[in-house]
C-alpha cells in the first residue's frame, strides 16, 4: 500500500462524514459539486478533514413511498451501558447519529463516547444508518440530505422505535433523553426534533441544518435545541443552499433562517440574547464561537453557536463535544 493510500485509509477511519472511502471511487462516480474538482479541506493533515468529497446525484427513478425498513440493531461495540446502578436508579440516554459514509462505530470511537458514558454515567447508543448503492451509510432525514438513491426507508420510524425500546427500560430516565448528530446525522437530529420532540429533553445538530419548509413539524411541548455550525463550512454552507452545492438536491435553509424557524415553532418572542463567546475549536485563535439563544419561549428554547472560521467538522473535537454535552445534560423534561 502506498503512503498516500495508507493516509487515505486512516482519514476514512477517523471521519464523522466520510464520503470517499474504499467503496467510493471518485473516478467512476459522478460529482455533484458545482465545480468539477472535489471539495478539499484547508488542512489535509487534519485527521477530521476529508481528502475529497464526491457524491451521487439524485436517482432519476421515481421516489417510492417510505416504509419503516429493517429494525435498527446496534452492535454492543456501539453501546455504553451504565454499570453499578443502585436499585431503582435511572440514568440519561444519549443517541448519537453519524454522518454520511461514516458508521456508528467510527462516531463512538472518534468522540470517545464510552469514556463520556463512564464519566457521566449515561447510556450511549450510536446506531448505523442504511447503506446506499455506494455502500455509504446514511440517514433519510428528508429531501435535503442524504438519501441519494431515494430508498423507501423511514428513519424517523426506525429511530423512534429504537428510542422507545431504550425509553421503556427501567434503568433509563425518560426525562433525560438526548439526541445529537453530525452532518447527515445533524439533519436527522433536527428531523427527529420535529417528529419526536415530545420524547426528547434536548437535541444538538452539529454541521446539519433545519428541515426544509415542506417538512411538517409536530407540535412540540418542551425541547432545548442546539445548532453548532461553522461559517466557513464548504459542505453544508452556513448561508444555505444544497449539500455539496448540488443543483440536484433539495435546498436547505440558511443556518440563521433555521434558527429563526425553530424560534417560531417554540413560540419565542423578542430578540435572541448573546452569551459569552466559547472556544470550541483549538485550531482557531481565541474564543471564536458566537453564542445566541432564544430563551423567552412558550415551549423550550433554541440556541445557535456560530463558529467563526469553522469548517464542516466543528463540534467533533474533544473540547467542542464536551461543551455540547454540557448543553444537553443541563436540560430535562
Amino acid at each position: 500500500m502506498t503512503v498516500r493510500g495508507a493516509l487515505r485509509r486512516a482519514l476514512c477511519a477517523s471521519l464523522l462524514l466520510c464520503t470517499q472511502c474504499d467503496n467510493h471511487r471518485q473516478a467512476t462516480a459522478p460529482a455533484v459539486a458545482a465545480s468539477s474538482a472535489p471539495l478539499r479541506a484547508p488542512n489535509p493533515i487534519d485527521p477530521l478533514a476529508t481528502t475529497g468529497v464526491a457524491a451521487l446525484p439524485a436517482s432519476s427513478s421515481a421516489a417510492r413511498a417510505p416504509s419503516v425498513g429493517r429494525e435498527l440493531v446496534v452492535p454492543s461495540s456501539q453501546i455504553y451501558e451504565v454499570a453499578d446502578l443502585k436499585p431503582g436508579e435511572r440514568r440519561p440516554l444519549l443517541i448519537f447519529l453519524h454522518g454520511l459514509g461514516a458508521t456508528g462505530k467510527v462516531a463512538f470511537d472518534v468522540l470517545h463516547l464510552a469514556a463520556l458514558g463512564a464519566r457521566e454515567r449515561v447510556f450511549v447508543v450510536a446506531p448505523d444508518g442504511n447503506s446506499d448503492r455506494e455502500k455509504r451509510q446514511f440517514w433519510n432525514s428528508g429531501p435535503s440530505c442524504c438519501n441519494f438513491d431515494h430508498q423507501p426507508v423511514d428513519d424517523v420510524a426506525r429511530l423512534g422505535a429504537l428510542l422507545e425500546k431504550w425509553r421503556a427500560r427501567s434503568d433509563v430516565d425518560p426525562a433525560r433523553i438526548y439526541v445529537a448528530g453530525h452532518s447527515n446525522g445533524g439533519f436527522m437530529t433536527e428531523r427527529l426534533a420535529c417528529a419526536l420532540g415530545d420524547r426528547l429533553a434536548a437535541a444538538a445538530s452539529l454541521s446539519g441544518a433545519a428541515p426544509s419548509a415542506e417538512v411538517s413539524c409536530s407540535p412540540i411541548s418542551s425541547l432545548a435545541l442546539l445548532e453548532v455550525h461553522g461559517d466557513a463550512d464548504a459542505i453544508v454552507r452556513y448561508e444555505g443552499g444544497s449539500v455539496f452545492d448540488s443543483k440536484e438536491l433539495a435546498p436547505y435553509p440558511s443556518i440563521r433562517q433555521g434558527f429563526q424557524a425553530w424560534a417560531q415553532r417554540f413560540g419565542c418572542t423578542g430578540e435572541p440574547r448573546h452569551g459569552a463567546a466559547l472556544d470550541l475549536d483549538a485550531r482557531l485563535d481565541g474564543a471564536e464561537t458566537q453564542v445566541e439563544e432564544y430563551a423567552n419561549c412558550a415551549r423550550g428554547s433554541v440556541a445557535l453557536w456560530t463558529v467563526h472560521g469553522g469548517s464542516h467538522y466543528v463540534g467533533t473535537g474533544t473540547q467542542a463535544f464536551e461543551a455540547v454535552w454540557r448543553f444537553l445534560s443541563a436540560h430535562h423534561r
